[in-house]
């Protein structure tokens, strides 16, 4: 095999086309899959999850309005008295009634 050959015909001549995209951002379309519905298992983890993470939330914010002092509670419009039901719907529209400036 004596032929001579050059190196430029042996290469890849695919990313020169027209029609090859790099990437899915520069391609012309996006592949969308149909939407599945989760069965009921799934549903039910992820409703015992999406709640324990509210409660959560909440346990983190009443321990952290326990740590402070009454004239930082102050400072924030609340009294010791206050932080158990911070956490309550009722009370954050009662709250928000008394006027009390938001940052």
């Amino acid at each position: 095999m004596s032929a001579p050959i050059a190196k430029t015909e042996l290469s890849f001549k695919l990313p020169e086309s027209l029609s090859y995209h790099t990437t899915w951002d520069d391609a012309d379309y996006e592949p969308v899959l149909p939407s599945r519905r989760q069965g009921l298992f799934a549903r039910l983890a992820g409703g015992v999850a999406r709640s324990y993470a509210a409660w959560n939330a909440r346990r983190v914010a009443v321990e952290e309005l326990t740590g402070m002092t009454d004239r930082e509670l102050a400072d924030i419009g609340l009294s010791r008295a206050d932080i158990p039901r911070v956490s309550e719907q009722e009370f954050a529209e009662e709250h928000a009634s008394r006027g009390v400036a938001r940052a």
